[in-house]
């Protein structure tokens, strides 16, 4: 082979060399592109995760600190079962504590067969017990049966409060229904 022949030849090879040594580095930096867009979309997934366990877990020490002591106070201000004569109790202590005397007390009666939400109403998402009774006595005591049964340890309200005084000689009659709250 002449060496002209030779050159043009070894040219040819370091061409063909230099293109596909090019053509490998542009594919090669492709993939990489490529490959650190997914590892960048892998991390950011990773990272969200675990910004997200981080509050998570935040929030369940929270959770623990401050809703978790006072469960029980909420079970008790709205409880499961009606705990009917729990409540009146308390109506008639509270009543006698304030001098008034309760002379009827009312409650729907149960449907079917007595169950621990019988006697219960729909009110938006929570049961309701009506309860509806009279008490004779004056305005004070009034005042003061409603302040203590504003400050029962169970959800109740007062719905209707009628006043009737059929002779002056007798006490003030008051006509009350209210509802006590259960959870569904």
């Amino acid at each position: 082979m002449k060496p002209k022949q030779f050159f043009l030849v070894l040219l040819g090879v370091f061409t063909a060399t230099v293109l596909l040594a090019g053509g490998g580095y542009y594919l090669g930096m492709k993939q990489l592109s490529a490959d650190s867009a997914v590892l960048s979309t892998g991390l950011a997934s990773q990272v969200a995760a675990d910004n997200q366990i981080e509050n998570l877990s935040r929030l369940k020490r929270l959770y623990d600190r401050e809703i978790t002591p006072i469960l029980p106070l909420l079970d008790e201000a709205l409880p499961r079962d009606k705990k009917q004569t729990e409540v009146l109790a308390q109506l008639q202590s509270i009543a006698s504590q304030v001098g008034l005397q309760i002379t009827s007390l009312s409650m729907p009666s149960p449907v079917g067969l007595p169950t621990s939400v019988s006697q219960t109403i729909k009110s938006g998402t929570v049961l309701a017990m009506p309860i509806s009774f009279q008490l004779s006595g004056n305005y004070d005591q009034l005042q003061q049966f409603t302040a203590k049964v504003e400050s029962l340890n169970r959800f109740t309200n007062v719905t209707n409060l009628a006043i009737s005084r059929p002779d002056k000689t007798k006490p003030i009659v008051y006509s009350i229904a209210l509802n006590a709250y259960i959870k569904p």
